[in-house]
């Protein structure tokens, strides 16, 4: 630093250059001991840094020297020297443009050089400011002032840019309305004394109105101190008066402020960016923490907040004694010490180890430090970072354990083993898992052990077998459900309620199942996670789980496929069905025994040959191209194809072409499998015979007849004619078939069939609707006489008796029914019941004679009618009763519960029986709301017998296909329950086969849950529709009723009998319960006990009976072990 000293007293000056060649030798001082002098100096080239100036010189003032330095822009520091006390010399001298000053008191030499630099320092910084263009907004009114103050600046204070208005109006104009808005001044220097608004408004108006923090200097020609504190108290940021010299304080001035607001503007930043490197961190992946390094120790002195987010301690926790290594995993620690010392040795070092969390959980971290050392490479302190690699190691093992199964697969490796290396990699990574693979045996619905390393033997021995249902422990009901099932704290749940001791026995307190399925969305099994303490999985590991449920899925299917491909191969060779595959060309390339078998070519003949060869010449060109155009197309072809064998032979096939796909979805291959149906045609010749025509009889049956009245109908209406459709009912027939047989019956059929048939014309159809009835349409009826005159030649034909094969003569008579299109009906449905109407009239006149439809049939379709209006009414007047029938144990004769059966009883009217009203309800949809009087209502009944003693019994009730399918079932009977209070194992719930066979899936949900309610389920009037034995096997179902129809001729017909002693033995086999209907004889039921049958009601123990009567039966019945037989039944009666 070169200084020059200009002072006149020589004493001073020794003293000053003693003091800095002790203190500050590199300051090189010379000396101008006057005014003159030191301006000559300052005339000559720079030779130096920084001006020590004496106010008081012998020819002047130092102020002429700074008013010289300033005017000529001079790069030099000016510090001034005063004498003690003299403070007003020193703040004009500052605000003349010095940078500092001394007061000569008794220690200003000691402190002399530390001023000297700061003084240059801070010179330094001023010009580098005063080298930023400093625009002012100065408002003031034109006069000297402003052109004095310009000049001054213009001359003094180049960088400062003034731009003049002459009211704060016009000020306002220019500046933006808002503090968001950019503005084009840096400074706005005001005069108070302004026309309009003073400049005191003005700085109100900008600070208040617009929140401006432009800065502010506020100057008048006149001031107080009320004034100053005003402006002040408004945000002015400094406030100056026309005293003399106040020109040489403007560039300091507007310098200050500029520089205090500049300052302010970045506090404010600065706090701004403080606040979003806090958020930023709060939200960093990464914790940040420093460590002392105190004698080799590290001790941490500081941990970032968002420790908290990650690992849920507080920054107080965090720094506390011992907190962090009592938290690191025990298998780890020697590795971490190992850290704690390389790193006083090393500038960073990074390494992963496991940390216990707050709430319990194991996690991995990452550990990045750096070492911050002294200039002498000291070690100060310890710079570091966790990031939580917990993620990572999920997504590292779950891809380790996926490649480790597709590479055990590969290898044919047994599923036992790769399952055990599924559950081993997974509590690798959380060791506090105990992990259990149960697998669903598709065989039995049952829950068997795949894998479970880290539990007990015998816990795994409980589980073994476990049927999937709901509330049968967390994996049972996760399979049941096909959904998560999280159990925190399986002591107090109530799905492991009956497996307690043994869970307490194996410490375990939580479990966590998730199903896994195949593609189809099949359950497969369920993954579970067991723990030693209660506690619920976060997010991360329920994804982990689920990942590895899925990878234990593909495991499962890829083994399964694997195992499927072997079955394929061997299926190949060894199926029925001739198999070919091709290429695309297409060229056979593999062929299989049955193909051999079929076509009679060898592999030799077929290998490389076009299929073509087996074409047999019966379809055309068009054909062919369809077919390659589906298979093109849609991936698949599938019909009946005639082909031609090595010997010539045309042959039907049933084909099935599909293309096999590679991996990219493009077509490899076309895969041919084809069956040989010759046998099958000429079923179905039969099978299309019997499906239209009578197997007895030949005559066209139901179906057939209805389709040729349906065409014959269509004829008569286009052209007009009209058309006889006649009802035959054969009179007394079941007599006959009673007392000689069904095979005698059999021969009558056939022969009255091939008599009435001799009587037709051509255009005639007979048909046998089945049983004992026949139909006959007669077309082109000129009038209704010409159908009564068929008629009656039809009853006269039989007149003559029957000579059967089986040597029987036999007599029977016939009567008809006439209905006639269009005059009766339009549809073949109207004419057919018209002309059955009309045949029981006939019937009821006396038999062997022919009736019309008349209007007296009509009106009893219309009292039908009536029934239904009056039907809909009888629920809301309460005209319902409910009649029970004993059920019976066919084994020991007591009694074990009732059925409820409703019965209408119309004011003033008799009793209605369901027979008569129960297919109006199903067909109006009343049967809802008065199916659901009865459960109610036989459920109350039941919980008063209840009441009264009778604790035991069944309460059956039937429902109907519409109850059963509306959807509410399962709650209906649920809220039926609560409300009545009956045990739900006493209400048995009965349905027709027609009813669950119908839509047959939902039903089977519908069945499940009604099951889960704890009724029972019944199959009533069984026998009489169609059950599949695959859907009756998955029907949650307890019994089989036996439909009174074969219990009635089970005496007698040796069919019913068979069919019976067959539904029994099925129902054994499926763990059925089974009860007959309909027993009125002790015949019949020495023959039902006979067969093993369970139970039964009917009349041979008690008709259905009021509530009153029943009640009384049922107290009997208590008070005896045993039931009776009842032959004369007037006694309960």
């Amino acid at each position: 630093m070169k200084l020059l000293y200009i002072e006149d007293s020589s004493v001073d000056i020794d003293l000053t250059r003693r003091a800095l060649t002790c203190l500050a030798p590199e300051i090189e001082m010379q000396v101008a001991t006057t005014l003159s002098a030191g301006l000559a100096f300052l005339e000559q080239p720079l030779n130096f840094d920084i001006l020590l100036i004496d106010l008081h010189l012998p020819d002047g003032s130092g102020f002429e020297i700074i008013n010289h330095v300033r005017e000529r822009g001079l790069p030099l520091a000016m510090i001034i020297l005063t004498n003690s006390g003299d403070q007003q010399s020193a703040i004009a001298a500052l605000k003349s443009g010095a940078d500092d000053y001394v007061a000569k008191r008794s220690d200003y030499l000691e402190r002399l050089p530390f001023i000297l630099r700061a003084a240059l320092t801070r010179f330094h910084e001023l010009t580098e400011l005063r080298s930023q263009v400093i625009r002012v907004l100065f408002v003031e009114p034109i006069g000297s002032d402003l052109e004095t103050i310009d000049n001054h600046l213009r001359r003094y204070a180049p960088h400062i840019r003034l731009s003049t208005v002459a009211s704060a109006e016009k000020a306002l104009g220019l500046l933006p309305d808002t503090a968001i808005d950019p503005t084009n001044f840096d400074l706005l220097f005001v005069n108070y004394h302004l026309p309009g608004i003073d400049g005191l408004e003005c700085s109100k108006v900008i600070r208040q109105e617009r929140g401006l923090d432009i800065p502010i200097i506020l100057i008048t020609s006149q001031g107080s101190e009320e004034l100053a504190v005003q402006a002040l108290m408004l945000g002015v940021d400094d406030y100056l008066i026309k005293t003399p010299g106040y020109l040489h304080e403007l560039a300091a001035a507007f310098e200050k402020v500029k520089r205090q607001v500049d300052l302010k503007r970045e506090r404010a930043n600065l706090k701004e960016t403080n606040q979003r490197l806090n958020h930023l961190l709060a939200t960093s992946p990464s914790i940040l923490f420093c460590l002392q390094v105190n004698e080799g120790l590290l001790s941490p002195v500081w941990v970032s907040e968002n420790i908290h987010g990650m690992l849920g301690y507080t920054q107080q926790e965090a720094l506390s004694p011992n907190w962090w290594w009592s938290r690191i995993h025990p298998d780890d620690r020697p590795k971490v010490q190992a850290a704690s010392i390389k790193i006083l040795s090393e500038i960073n070092y990074s390494y992963e180890y496991r940390f216990l969390h707050n709430d319990g959980r194991t996690i991995w971290v990452s550990e990045a430090l750096h070492l911050v050392t002294d200039n002498q490479g000291k070690p100060l302190e310890v710079i570091g970072t966790w990031l939580d690699l917990s993620q990572t190691k999920r997504n590292e093992a779950v891809q380790m354990a996926r490649n480790a199964v597709l590479d055990q697969v590969v290898g044919n490796q047994k599923l036992a083993i790769i399952l055990d290396d599924i559950a081993h990699r997974l509590e690798e990574v959380n060791p506090d898992m105990h992990v259990s693979i149960l697998l669903l045996d598709c065989r039995n619905g049952q829950l068997i052990n795949g894998a479970s390393p880290s539990l007990p033997a015998f816990f795994n021995a409980a589980v073994e077998g476990l049927e999937p249902g709901l509330g049968r422990g967390s994996c049972g009901t996760a399979v049941y459900l096909g959904e998560v099932v999280v159990i925190t704290d399986i002591d107090n749940h109530p799905y492991w309620q009956p497996y307690l001791e043994m869970t307490q026995r194996a410490g375990l307190h939580a479990c966590w199942s998730v199903p896994f399925k195949d593609e189809a969305g099949q359950a497969l099994g369920s993954f579970c996670i067991y723990y030693s303490t209660k506690r619920a999985p976060s997010s991360a590991e329920l994804d982990l789980i689920e990942e590895f449920a899925r990878i234990t899925a593909l495991a499962i299917q890829k083994v399964n496929a694997t195992d499927a491909l072997r079955q394929s191969a061997a299926v190949f060779e060894s199926t029925q069905d001739g198999v070919l595959i091709t290429d695309l060309v297409p060229r056979i390339v593999a062929i299989n025994h049955a193909y051999t078998k079929i076509t009679g070519y060898t592999e030799a003949e077929s290998l490389g040959k076009n299929p073509s060869i087996l074409q047999s010449g019966r379809h055309d060109l068009d054909f062919y191209q369809t077919l390659w155009s589906n298979v093109k197309d849609k991936g698949f072809w599938q019909g009946e194809i005639w082909n031609r064998r090595q010997n010539g032979e045309i042959y039907p096939q049933w084909l099935t072409i599909s293309t096999v796909l590679d991996e990219l979805g493009k077509a490899k291959n076309y895969v041919g499998v084809f069956t040989d149906i010759s046998q099958a045609k000429q079923s179905e010749a039969r099978l299309e015979y019997l499906a239209h025509y009578d197997p007895l009889t030949h005559l066209p049956n139901r179906l057939l007849i209805q389709s040729r009245l349906e065409q014959a109908v269509e004829r008569a209406g286009r052209h007009s004619y009209r058309i006889g459709i006649l009802y035959i009912d054969l009179d007394r027939f079941k007599t006959i078939n009673d007392s000689l047989s069904h095979p005698v019956g059999d021969e009558l059929l056939i022969a009255i069939a091939q008599r009435l048939s001799t009587r037709l014309r051509e255009e005639d159809v007979l048909a046998r609707l089945g049983g004992d009835e026949f139909l006959l349409i007669m077309e082109f009826v000129a009038q209704p006489e010409g159908a009564a005159a068929l008629a009656q030649s039809l009853i006269e034909l039989l007149t003559t008796p029957f000579n059967l094969p089986s040597g029987h003569e036999v007599f029977i008579g016939i009567s008809v029914g006439i209905s006639l299109f269009p005059d009766d009906g339009k549809t073949v449905a109207e004419l057919i019941q018209y002309a059955d109407l009309a045949m029981y009239q006939a019937k009821q006149d006396g038999r062997n004679t022919y009736r019309f439809h008349t209007e007296a049939l009509t009106a009893a379709a219309s009292e039908r009618l009536a029934m239904e209006t009056n039907l809909r009414r009888a629920l809301e007047r309460d005209e319902f009763v409910l009649f029970y029938q004993p059920l019976i144990n066919i084994v020991d004769g007591t009694l074990i519960g009732v059925e409820a059966l409703v019965r209408w009883q119309p004011p003033n009217r008799a009793l209605v029986f369901p027979d008569k009203f129960i297919s109006i309800a199903e067909e109006t949809g009343m049967i809802v709301p008065l199916g659901e009087w009865v459960l109610r209502t036989a459920c109350a009944q039941a919980r008063a017998w209840q009441d009264i003693g009778l604790t035991q019994l069944i309460m059956a009730v039937n429902l109907s296909g519409r109850q059963f399918q509306s959807g509410k079932i399962i709650s209906l009977v649920r809220a039926v329950l609560q409300e009545t209070g009956l045990p739900s194992q006493q209400l048995e719930l009965e349905l027709t086969e027609s009813i669950v066979m119908d839509q047959a899936e939902q039903a089977i949900t519908t069945l499940d849950g009604l099951k889960g309610l704890g009724v029972r389920l019944a199959i009533d009037d069984f026998g009489t529709g169609y059950s599949s034995l695959a859907y009756l096997t998955r029907f949650p179902i307890d019994k089989l009723k036996i439909d009174r129809s074969f219990v009635s001729d089970i005496t007698e017909n040796t069919n019913d009998n068979e069919i019976v002693s067959t539904i029994i033995a099925m129902a054994k086999t499926l763990k059925l319960d089974v009860l007959a209907e309909g027993v009125e004889t002790q015949q019949q039921l020495d023959i039902l006990r006979h067969f093993g049958c369970d139970q039964c009601q009917g009349y041979l123990f008690s008709k259905p009976l009021p509530t009153t009567e029943i009640e009384k039966l049922l107290l009997t019945y208590l008070s005896n072990s045993k039931v009776q037989n009842i032959n004369t039944a007037d006694s309960i009666q």
